[in-house]
Parts: C-alpha cells; sequence; structure tokens
C-alpha cells in the first residue's frame, strides 16, 4: 500500500466530471471514443483486455481520460509512452484489474492522477456486479468521496493526537464547502 498525493486527484475529478453533449464512436482495440464537448472520454471498461490499449499509427488528442475499469491488464506502459499516445490525457482509471502491477503505477501518480484499486485491502470495485448505471462520471465521484471520507478519519485521528481540533475543524469545514460547490458544479445538487 503505497501514499500517493491526493490533491491532483481530487481537483482532475473535479475538472472530468461536467456533464455535456456527447457522441459515442469506436476506437482503440473495441473501446469507445466519447466525443463530448466538455469531457471526451476513451473507455474501455470491461473488454477483458490484457494489455494497454495504444494507437496504432497517430496519437489519440482531445481525449482527457481514459477509463480501463474491469479488465485484465497487468502493466501500465512508460508516462512518456502514455503522454505520445494521448497527449491530452488528464487521468486514467484503472479499478478492477486484479493482475494490475501496483508497484509500477508508483511513476505514474507523479505525472497523472490514477483511480486505482491499489490502495485498498480489498477492491471495492466489484466488476461481476457493476452497476451499469454508474459510468465512469459516477466511478469517479464514488471514489473521490470515498477518498474525502478516508481523509476526515485520518485528519479527525491526527487532530486528537496534535490536539489541534479547532484548526482541523476549520479546515473540514473549507473542504466541505468546496466539495458541495463540487457536487452543485455536476448537477448532483441545486445551489
Amino acid at each position: 500500500m503505497s501514499s500517493t498525493p491526493r490533491a491532483p486527484l481530487i481537483f482532475v475529478l473535479f475538472s472530468l466530471i461536467v456533464s455535456g453533449s456527447s457522441r459515442t464512436i469506436p476506437c482503440l482495440d473495441g473501446c469507445k471514443c466519447d466525443l463530448s464537448e466538455h469531457d471526451p472520454v476513451i473507455s474501455c471498461d470491461g473488454l477483458g483486455l490484457e494489455r494497454f490499449p495504444l494507437p496504432h499509427s497517430s496519437p489519440l488528442r482531445g481525449f482527457h481520460y481514459l477509463a480501463l475499469t474491469c479488465n485484465d491488464l497487468e502493466t501500465i506502459p512508460a508516462i512518456s509512452m502514455i503522454k505520445a499516445s494521448f497527449p491530452d490525457l488528464q487521468g486514467i482509471d484503472v479499478q478492477g484489474n486484479p493482475r494490475l502491477n501496483c508497484t509500477a503505477l508508483a511513476h505514474l501518480h507523479t505525472e497523472i492522477p490514477v483511480l486505482s484499486d491499489c490502495e485498498e485491502d480489498k477492491p471495492k470495485l466489484q466488476c461481476d456486479n457493476l452497476d451499469k448505471n454508474c459510468d465512469w462520471k459516477c466511478r469517479a465521484l464514488t471514489k473521490l468521496k470515498e477518498m474525502w471520507a478516508q481523509f476526515k478519519d485520518l485528519v479527525n485521528r491526527k487532530a486528537k493526537e496534535w490536539q489541534a481540533e479547532e484548526t482541523i475543524e476549520a479546515a473540514k469545514n473549507w473542504f466541505s464547502a468546496q466539495f458541495k460547490k463540487f457536487k452543485v458544479a455536476i448537477g448532483e445538487l441545486s445551489d
């Protein structure tokens, strides 16, 4: 279990989860490229992929997110190869890949946010029970909520250790307000 920076991931997820009109076309190795105006995504969920999909000829430009949940990936290419193949990529989701070498993901976290099961003792995403109504945006929001709960738990424990409850409470209130704004931005709440 490795410690990874959470703040960049939270801000990328925030920027990625915005609704917009979309059009989906086939691309890569059976994946679907969502050409939405706000957040173009390449969705390769549940395809049984054993290797990381890369374009065969020219780079795929304009896609912000690569969803690779519930596959059979074992390794992830070097970040230089990923960025050359997907120059506009802002995040990757590899949850639900039980054979994935988590140690190899460590190099990615400094360059691009990655959603994975690597921090979990037991993966929470159950691919055989995957909710068909919960797309990549829904899964990203669910993961963000889990990370927020873990963060709040850690802050509470540290506040008691450091006897700094008042300062910590102010920080929690600020983060809660930001999270509410985030939810309003994606249309889950009304202002």
